[in-house]
């Protein structure tokens, strides 16, 4: 069973990583489109039509890929006030329900994106300005929170199996 935990885990890392390439991408077409939409801007007075819709969208899909990664790799901002809630047995407890509650938020959440995508195709709503579909965009925000959700559980099975045992970047206060 942990041989198949470490193999799925390993598996949930390289799509995982697929999802930050993905944002990266995403990351680099909005440094280029703001680096165009300023030279046009200021040097040929001629901005880039529906910039700011298209920076929204970019900006979503960097946040949401990333999700993934971080929910996988426990890359979240910590903020550490009780550091007794971070070591030995209580600290596995509390990372199991942090864990448990971090699943059910992100599955609630996807699930309200989901449906608003299917809303969306059904209105067939688009953007302000450029008239792009909102659809596909949210339906891959949706299956990135979705992903999130699932590799936020299998952290979870993979804390659950080794029993009292805080994962090292919980030990040390820092992430690694």
């Amino acid at each position: 069973m942990q041989s198949l935990l470490k193999k799925t885990v390993a598996l949930a890392d390289k799509a995982s990583l697929l999802f930050a390439n993905i944002a990266a991408v995403v990351l680099l077409a909005l440094v280029v489109l703001t680096c165009v939409d300023v030279i046009g801007r200021y040097f040929f007075n001629n901005p880039v039509v529906g910039a700011v819709e298209l920076v929204r969208i970019c900006m979503a899909g960097i946040i949401f890929f990333s999700f993934p990664l971080m929910f996988l790799r426990n890359d979240h901002i910590i903020v550490d006030l009780i550091s007794l809630f971070r070591r030995g047995w209580l600290g596995w407890v509390f990372s199991i329900v942090m864990l448990v509650v971090i699943v059910y938020v992100a599955y609630r959440i996807g699930d309200r994106t989901f449906d608003y995508a299917v809303r969306a195709f059904e209105d067939e709503d688009v953007t302000e300005y450029l008239a792009i579909p909102r659809w596909p965009v949210v339906g891959f925000i949706s299956f990135s929170i979705f992903a999130a959700a699932v590799m936020a559980a299998l952290r979870l099975l993979s804390l659950i199996s080794t029993p009292g045992q805080v994962p090292e970047e919980n030990q040390s206060g820092e992430p690694s």
